[in-house]
């Protein structure tokens, strides 16, 4: 009798032993899966917010080239935005931005609520600054049908919802892997491979909603 209680008790502990090292591997694998995609996904916001700061030059040169440009007449609502004053705004929200962009692609780890906060702020000034120089653009009597003005503006646009997307998605991992880290078991396994205090902070994508940035 004791043969069989013997291999019963053998087998019990590889049985239970397996399916330890199942939820542990499974439960460790799915988080450091979910931070990769949070980190992919982080990367594309800030590949797309580059993209945005790419196009600056043919909109600073579009507004150089306007009659308005340097003339600006306080009773003509028709020339705002397009002065030196506005370029020198854009230019300096534009390298604000540039410099915390740099910051959150070389951070291996999370990244840290301050800078999220610091991105939101200055996405949304160079966004606004943008917004206003094309609408500045669209009131020049030269550029109301430039096919040119319109493919730029379509551009923004287009970058704007872009943004939005890929913040939204990487809020979505955020939050699984917070989440996920936060319920049993993967609480104790967060401990165990010490992420427990790993926590990837969201961004406020209201903030990019273009109905938003225009308001």
């Amino acid at each position: 009798m004791k043969r069989p209680l013997l291999s019963l008790s053998i087998f019990s502990a590889i049985f239970f032993g397996i399916i330890l090292f199942s939820v542990i591997f499974g439960g460790y694998s799915s988080l450091y899966r979910a931070q990769n995609r949070a980190r992919d996904a982080k990367i594309l916001v800030t590949v797309e917010c580059q993209k945005q700061s790419d196009l600056l030059p043919d909109l600073v040169a579009m507004v150089r080239k306007t009659d308005s440009f340097n003339l600006v007449d306080p009773n003509n609502s028709n020339q705002a935005n397009l002065d030196q004053a506005h370029l020198d705004q854009l230019e300096q929200a534009a390298l604000k931005i540039k410099t915390i962009l740099t910051r959150i692609n070389t951070q291996k780890k999370p990244v840290e609520k301050e800078l999220i906060r610091a991105f939101e702020e200055s996405q949304v000034h160079l966004s606004q600054e943008i917004i206003g120089l094309v609408m500045g653009l669209k009131k020049e009597d030269k550029l109301k049908k430039s096919q040119a003005l319109i493919d730029l503006e379509k551009k923004f646009n287009d970058l704007e919802i872009t943004v939005f997307y890929h913040s939204t998605q990487y809020n979505k991992e955020a939050q699984y892997f917070n989440n996920r880290k936060s319920i049993f078991p993967g609480f104790l396994i967060a401990k165990l491979f010490k992420l427990e205090k790993l926590y990837i902070y969201e961004i406020n994508t209201d903030l990019f909603k273009p109905e938003k940035l225009r308001s």
